[in-house]
C-alpha cells in the first residue's frame, strides 16, 4: 500500500519546515505586520526542530535557514535602493548583510544543540543567555548592526518593554527567548515517551523549566503595569505645561532624488520656509528641521541669496532652530551635523554624527576593496564625529535665562542604545532624533526605525522628539508612549507643534548608568560554559587515548 506523498514529505523535512515557520512568525512580529504577540512563540518551532538535529552542523543549518529567511524579509528595503546606487552593488550588499546576520541564528542553534541540560530549568535560562549574548555581539561587531533584535518587536507592547529602563532592549529579548524556550521544553517533554511515562501533562506544566519562564514573564509585565499606573496618577496631578518645551517639528518630506538635485534647492528651501511659518503661528520655543535638511552653504552664507532668505526666516520667527546639515571643517573634511542656531543665525551648538552607516556614509576598508563595478561608490564619504556634544538652548520664551541641554542622535545612531544613553549621562533634558528616511519610502524600514525610539525613551526615562524627512515624525514620552499624531509623507498634516516633557529628575536609570550590563553578563557566562565544554572534551579525549594505548 502506497503512503501519502505529502505526509511522507512533511515527515522527512519537518525540521526544515519548522525552521521556516519560525522565520515567518518572527518576521510577522515586526513592522509592518506588527503582530508582536507572535514573537513570544516564534522560536518554538526552531527549538522543536533542533531536537531532531543529528549534529551541531545540522543544527547550524536549521538556525541559519531561519535567520536567512527572517533577515531576507526584514532587510528587503535595501534592494529598493537601486535608484540611488548601482543595482549590482545593492544586490551584493543585501545578500552579504543577510548572509552575515543569519550567522548569529546559526551559531545560536549550534550552541543550543550542545546544551547538556535539556530536561531542566537550565535549558531555557541558557537559551536566553546565548541569544542575548549573540544579539549584543551583533550590535557592535564590525561596527554593529542591531536591526531585527527580537526585543524591538514589542515596541507596541507598553507593559512588556518597561524593564528596558533596567536591562535595556536586550533584557526584553532575554525574556522573550526564555518564554519561547519554556514552551518548547513543555512540547518536547510532552512528546517524549520516557517523560510521559513518568508524569502527566499537568505535571509537565508545573516543571521548573516551565514555571520559571512563566513567572519571570509575569513579573516583567507586572512591573510594567505598575510603572504605567504610577505615572498616570502623577501626570493627572501635575500641570501639563510644567517642565516642558514647545517644539515645532518640520520634517519637510522631500523625496530623496529631489534632495540630490542642485536645481531643486530653491524649491526645497521655499517648502521649509512655508511650513516653518505655518508652524510658528503656534508660538513654538524651538523649531526642528530633519537630518541634512538644507545644504551648509545656505546656513553659512556661501550662497548669499538663499542665506538671506534663511536668515530673514530666523529673525521673523524669533525662535532658535535645530537643523541637520552637512558641514566641512577647516581641513575640508565632510561631516553629517546638527546645528543649533539663534534667531540671529548665530551657531550656539554643533554635534557631528559619530556612528556612520557602513557603505552609506563611509566605506569600511575602502582602499582594500577593489572596484568590481563601475560607479560602485556614488557618494563622498563622511568623517565620524569625535565626541558627544549637548546643544544648549538658553533663550526660551517665558523661561528667562534657563538653559536646556538637548541631545541629538542622527539617524542610524538612534539604533545604538549605548551611544544614545551617553547624551543623557552628559545631562540632556530632552532627546531628539533627526533622520532622513526618504531612501526607504514605501517600505517597512521607516516604521522599523521608528520602533526603536520608544526603547531609547524607556531605557533612559527621557522624552524623545523625532523629526524624519520621508519617515515618521512624532514625540514619545519616557514610557515609550506616542504623545502625538504620526506625521508621514502620506498624512495631510505636515508640521507638528507640541509640548515635549523635560527630564526633571537627576536620578538616572540603571540602564543609563551601566548600559548593557545584562548581555555582557550573559556573554561572560556563555564564554565560561564553552570553555568548560572544551575542557571536558579535551579530558575525555585524553582518557580515550590512554585507554586505547
Amino acid at each position: 500500500m502506497e503512503g501519502n506523498p505529502t505526509k511522507d514529505f512533511v515527515k522527512r523535512y519537518q525540521h526544515w519546515i519548522l525552521a521556516i515557520l519560525s522565520a515567518i512568525l518572527l518576521f510577522c512580529s515586526f513592522p509592518n505586520a506588527n503582530l508582536f504577540p507572535l514573537a513570544w512563540v516564534a522560536l518554538v518551532p526552531l527549538f522543536v526542530a533542533l531536537t531532531q538535529a543529528k549534529s551541531w552542523k545540522s543544527a547550524f543549518g536549521m538556525g541559519y535557514l531561519t535567520g536567512f529567511l527572517f533577515f531576507a524579509g526584514t532587510l528587503l528595503a535595501i534592494l529598493l535602493l537601486y535608484p540611488y546606487a548601482n543595482i549590482y552593488a545593492t544586490l551584493l550588499g543585501y545578500l552579504l548583510l543577510v548572509g552575515y546576520t543569519a550567522l548569529y541564528f546559526g551559531v545560536f542553534a549550534a550552541l543550543i544543540h550542545m546544551l547538556p541540560w535539556r530536561a531542566g530549568v537550565l535549558f531555557p535560562i541558557a537559551a536566553a543567555c546565548i541569544w542575548t549574548a549573540l544579539e549584543w555581539v551583533r550590535s557592535w561587531m564590525l561596527t554593529g548592526f542591531p536591526w531585527g533584535s527580537i526585543g524591538y518587536s514589542q515596541w507596541n507592547n507598553l507593559p512588556g518593554v518597561q524593564i528596558a529602563s533596567i536591562f535595556g532592549v536586550h533584557g526584553v529579548s532575554f525574556v522573550i527567548v526564555l518564554f519561547n524556550a519554556g514552551i518548547a521544553r513543555v512540547i518536547f517533554n510532552a512528546s517524549h515517551p520516557v517523560v510521559l511515562r513518568r508524569a502527566s501533562f499537568l505535571k509537565l506544566l508545573r516543571m521548573p523549566a516551565t514555571i520559571v519562564p512563566l513567572l519571570v514573564t509575569l513579573a516583567c509585565f507586572a512591573y510594567g503595569i505598575l510603572q504605567l499606573q504610577s505615572e498616570e496618577a502623577r501626570v493627572q496631578s501635575a500641570d501639563a505645561n510644567q517642565n516642558s518645551l514647545n517644539v515645532a517639528l518640520v520634517p519637510g518630506n522631500i523625496p530623496q532624488l529631489q534632495k540630490w538635485n542642485r536645481n531643486e534647492v530653491p524649491a526645497i528651501l521655499h517648502r521649509y520656509i512655508t511650513l516653518t511659518r505655518q508652524a510658528s503661528t503656534a508660538s513654538p520655543e524651538l523649531i526642528v528641521w530633519p537630518e541634512t535638511a538644507v545644504r551648509e552653504k545656505i546656513v553659512t552664507g556661501d550662497w548669499p541669496t538663499y542665506h538671506g532668505r534663511f536668515r530673514r526666516l530666523l529673525q521673523e520667527t524669533g525662535v532658535p532652530f535645530l537643523l541637520g546639515t552637512t558641514h566641512r571643517d577647516a581641513s575640508k573634511k565632510l561631516f553629517n551635523s546638527v546645528f543649533l542656531l539663534s534667531s540671529q543665525a548665530e551657531k550656539r551648538g554643533q554635534y557631528d554624527k559619530m556612528h556612520l552607516v557602513p557603505f552609506g556614509e563611509y566605506v569600511p576598508l575602502r582602499r582594500f576593496i577593489p572596484d568590481f563595478f563601475p560607479n560602485f561608490i556614488l557618494f563622498e564619504p563622511f568623517e565620524p564625529g569625535k565626541k558627544v556634544n549637548l546643544l544648549p538652548l538658553s533663550n526660551v520664551k517665558e523661561k528667562g535665562t534657563e538653559k536646556i541641554d538637548i541631545g541629538v542622535a542622527i539617524c542610524f545612531e538612534s539604533v545604538f542604545p549605548d551611544h544614545f544613553r551617553k547624551f543623557v549621562q552628559e545631562g540632556a533634558k530632552v532627546m531628539g532624533i533627526l533622520t532622513n528616511d526618504a531612501w526607504f519610502v514605501g517600505t517597512a524600514f521607516p516604521e522599523q526605525h521608528l520602533s526603536m525610539a520608544p526603547f531609547r525613551a524607556v531605557e533612559n526615562r527621557i522624552a524623545v522628539f523625532r523629526c524624519a524627512n520621508g519617515g515618521i515624525s512624532c514625540v514619545v514620552d519616557k514610557f515609550g508612549r506616542n504623545l502625538t499624531p504620526l506625521i508621514t509623507p502620506d498624512t495631510t498634516q505636515e508640521v507638528l507643534v507640541t509640548r515635549v516633557p523635560l527630564l526633571t529628575e537627576d536620578r538616572q536609570t540603571l540602564y543609563t548608568r551601566y548600559g548593557d550590563w545584562l548581555p555582557f553578563f550573559c556573554t561572560i557566562l556563555c564564554v565560561g560554559w564553552l570553555a568548560w565544554i572544551l575542557y571536558e572534551r579535551r579530558k575525555l579525549n585524553a582518557r580515550r587515548t590512554e585507554n586505547s594505548s
